[in-house]
């Protein structure tokens, strides 16, 4: 057997396709990276950012193209302009009130305290919240998952949204979304 067949192998068998066990998608020059994010084709993701009035968003987004309502994975950062407030602290959040305009009816609120990791792996106080109820558009039942944590002028937010079956069927990629979504806080790009 040659070089080459013994590294190549004879053709007998086809090739095993390349299934990586982890994928990081780094957004933004690194600011927001996902080290786990869901590998299948189906998924489409997108990064946006934008100004809006007293702040600048950046967004990582991954969805999963569904019907009656695609489940939607996202990873933000809200950075504050100076001279605006700074965001609040997410221990104090109305989850019905800020997510509310995204239902038509909240049937279920359930709260509690956890953390967020840095790249540096500082571990921010944040809180999060699972909403079920009916969407408002379409109307259809809805879940969102959502992790909010600020430092300084920076508030950071992990995201699920989709159906109650949706989560269920892909609850692996949501929970490895939520554990390996890390960002690079402005403080922590600073030298001394």
């Amino acid at each position: 057997m040659g070089f080459l067949s013994r590294l190549f192998g004879r053709g007998a068998a086809a090739p095993n396709e390349y299934r990586p066990s982890q994928i990081v998608h780094e957004a933004f020059g690194g600011a927001v990276r996902v080290f786990e994010v869901p590998k299948g084709k189906e998924w489409h993701w997108d990064e946006d950012a934008r100004d809006g009035e007293g702040y600048t968003v950046m967004s990582l987004k991954y969805i999963l193209p569904a019907s009656p309502m695609p489940l939607g994975l996202l990873a933000k950062i809200y950075t504050i302009k100076e001279g605006f407030s700074l965001p609040d602290d997410p221990a104090t959040t109305n989850w019905r009130e800020v997510l509310g305009v995204l239902f038509s009816d909240i049937s279920n609120v359930a709260v509690a305290v956890t953390h967020q990791k840095t790249m540096e792996g500082t571990q921010i106080p944040a809180c999060e919240a699972v909403l079920d109820g009916a969407g408002a558009d379409p109307a259809c039942p809805l879940r969102i998952r959502e992790r909010r944590a600020v430092l300084n002028e920076e508030q950071f937010i992990v995201m699920a949204m989709g159906t109650p079956e949706m989560f269920a069927a892909h609850a692996a990629e949501i929970d490895l979304w939520f554990s390996t979504a890390v960002f690079v806080p402005i403080s922590e790009t600073k030298t001394a």
